[in-house]
């Protein structure tokens, strides 16, 4: 297996990886619309005595979703540095060894380092 297969093969595996994840994630946007639904209906004034009780459930749910929003980024951002380093993002010096962003903007710079 030559090289230029083995990069395929590791990509055809973030592809199958990003695929399962995104069927998790569907999963979980099943669950959290029933949240949703949940929590429109019963955290309100009617359901809960005085406006300290209101916050603190608030706060609660409000902490339980940036946890998941911190979550989820560092989920993306650990797939955004395999695959930079999968296409020789890091091969020139630039990244994150080097002081590089976590960004994706030239993530996707095929054949470029070849000019």
């Amino acid at each position: 297996m030559n090289r230029n297969d083995q990069y395929l093969h590791m990509l055809d595996a973030t592809a199958k990886l990003q695929h399962e994840i995104a069927l998790m994630l569907e999963a979980r946007v099943v669950e959290a619309e029933k949240s949703r639904n949940w929590i429109c209906l019963h955290i309100n004034s009617a359901n809960l005595d005085g406006h300290e009780h209101q916050m603190k459930q608030s706060g609660e749910i409000h902490e339980y979703v940036i946890e998941l929003i911190d979550s989820l980024t560092k989920m993306e951002n650990s797939l955004n540095r395999h695959m930079q380093a999968l296409l020789g993002h890091n091969e020139s010096g630039a990244g994150a060894g080097a002081g590089g962003s976590n960004e994706m903007g030239n993530l996707f710079s095929f054949g470029e380092d070849d000019k």
